[in-house]
């Protein structure tokens, strides 16, 4: 007997779409933060600051800013998802699904020659 696929035609998997979430979020991230960024500095100025001899047109200086704050946002979006993913199951915070606490035997049990009165 044939395993049957659970997948929809056309759909994209779970793994697809994480990556479709985890791009789109730290692309708008890094819109928003760009945004943010570049109202506050002027890419003109930060030539007069710079110390190297060569100049940093402003188109340069945005696309450096969002390309800086895309791969922040990204690496903080993948770390975000991963950890959703690969956290505890449902009802781990009722107690299902963990481990019983280990027995704890007492120290005379396993070793007869020991001497309690040593460690005194």
């Amino acid at each position: 007997m044939k395993k049957q696929s659970r997948e929809i035609p056309g759909r994209w998997s779970q793994r697809k779409r994480d990556i479709g979430t985890v791009v789109w979020v730290a692309f708008l991230a890094a819109c928003v933060g760009t945004f943010v960024v570049f109202a506050v500095l002027d890419p003109e100025a930060l030539n007069d600051a710079w110390v190297l001899p060569w100049e940093m047109g402003s188109r340069l200086a945005y696309s450096l800013g969002f390309l800086f704050l895309f791969c922040v946002s990204l690496i903080a979006s993948a770390l975000t998802t991963f950890m959703i993913r690969t956290g505890p199951r449902r009802g781990h915070a009722r107690g299902k699904g963990k481990k019983p606490p280990p027995v704890i035997h007492a120290p005379e049990d396993e070793n007869p020659d020991l001497d309690l009165g040593d460690w005194k």
